[in-house]
């Protein structure tokens, strides 16, 4: 999560830098946005309620998803978006649960006590019968403020979303040595 919104702030302040604005931005041609905040309602449920609701969420958010990426397809980012949450859904739908390096978690400087106590129903362990280990959590984000573990699919839908965010703030701008004809 952290990772997450580092690279959405980050696109916002080189997008404002560049001569991009956050009106065009809300000017992008996104279409059937409601499925993205269905999505988000069947992700909180499955969050809140936990146990097979949480898978159950997880996959009727992901398909919202997929369907609003595919309907936005030609949109830079979506791309990237789609391949990290596919990327999730995947090692998510084949092991229950986002599976977590205990030596990342180390070296990010978090704690997994929430996940060995049962706290943490999204969460697991990685051990020898995760399947895509290498798509789990294994990647340490050791952050001052709050660490973390993320994951490749993670990685990827943080730059969707700074990529995103950042052209479509751009949209429109005149690129350097090229005159805009009235």
């Amino acid at each position: 999560m952290v990772l997450a919104v580092v690279a959405l702030l980050t696109a916002v302040l080189l997008g404002l830098l560049s001569g991009g604005s956050l009106e065009r931005l809300g000017e992008l041609p996104l279409r059937q946005r409601q499925l993205v905040y269905g999505a988000v309602a069947a992700q909180v449920l499955g969050s809140v309620v936990g146990g097979p609701v949480y898978a159950v969420g997880l996959l009727v958010s992901a398909g919202m998803v997929a369907w609003f990426l595919r309907r936005n397809r030609g949109i830079r980012g979506t791309g990237l978006l789609a391949l990290g949450l596919l990327a999730n859904a995947l090692v998510v739908g084949l092991n229950g649960a986002m599976p977590v390096s205990l030596a990342a978690a180390g070296r990010a400087g978090t704690t997994t006590q929430d996940i060995l106590t049962g706290a943490d129903a999204r969460h697991e362990l990685a051990g020898p019968g995760t399947r895509l280990r290498w798509l789990g959590d294994v990647i340490p984000v050791p952050t001052p403020w709050r660490p973390e573990v993320v994951s490749p699919g993670d990685v990827a839908v943080a730059a969707g979303l700074g990529q995103l965010v950042l052209l479509g703030m751009r949209a429109g701008v005149p690129r350097r040595g090229r005159h805009v004809r009235a």
